[in-house]
């Protein structure tokens, strides 16, 4: 690479100056762009408060617009259900008692069985060639949902601290049925 750089810097009247590119005065911030992906439904509008837990007005564990991005979700009710359930549990992880090993332990827990839930939900009915698949869209929803979840600072913050407070703990993916609403 610096090869590259003194090579380029030596041959200097033969090297045309790169166009310039567009100042970033010209291109909108990321704020602005998250806002116009929000306001063209690409992304759910999303709960920007500095609130660790958000609002979760109807209290069934969700913040309020986790659970309108999942109504929206183009999936089956089964695969709303699944991913309410990992909802849950994302939403727990910003909120539990970090010093409780034994909660903490529980909820990971839960969120394997989340995860089991959501791959079992997707696999369903599904002849095997389509099943990985399946299973991959329903880790993929997953994702997005630790990541909505976890859309400020401060909820990141928490999420890590979270994270580190499991450091060192170990789960068991789980046998059998997995889904709480069943």
């Amino acid at each position: 690479m610096l090869l590259a750089v003194a090579l380029m810097a030596c041959d200097g009247e033969k090297t045309a100056a790169p166009a310039s590119a567009p100042t970033a005065a010209s291109e909108p911030g990321m704020k602005q762009q998250l806002e116009d992906l929000e306001r063209r439904g690409e992304l759910p509008v999303l709960d920007r408060s500095t609130d660790i837990a958000g609002l979760d007005t109807d209290r069934n564990g969700i913040r309020d617009d986790i659970d309108a991005y999942i109504v929206a979700l183009p999936v089956s009710d089964a695969m709303k259900k699944a991913t309410r359930q990992v909802a849950r549990v994302q939403q727990k992880a910003l909120t539990i008692d970090l010093n409780d090993q034994i909660t903490l332990l529980a909820l990971s827990d839960a969120s394997m069985a989340s995860t089991a839930c959501m791959s079992q939900t997707a696999e369903a009915g599904l002849p095997a060639v389509q099943r990985n698949k399946a299973s991959i869209d329903g880790y993929a929803i997953t994702l997005k949902i630790e990541a909505i979840t976890a859309n400020t600072p401060e909820r990141a913050d928490r999420y890590m601290a979270y994270m580190r407070a499991l450091h060192g703990t170990t789960t068991t993916y789980p046998e059998g049925k997995a889904c709480e609403d069943e």
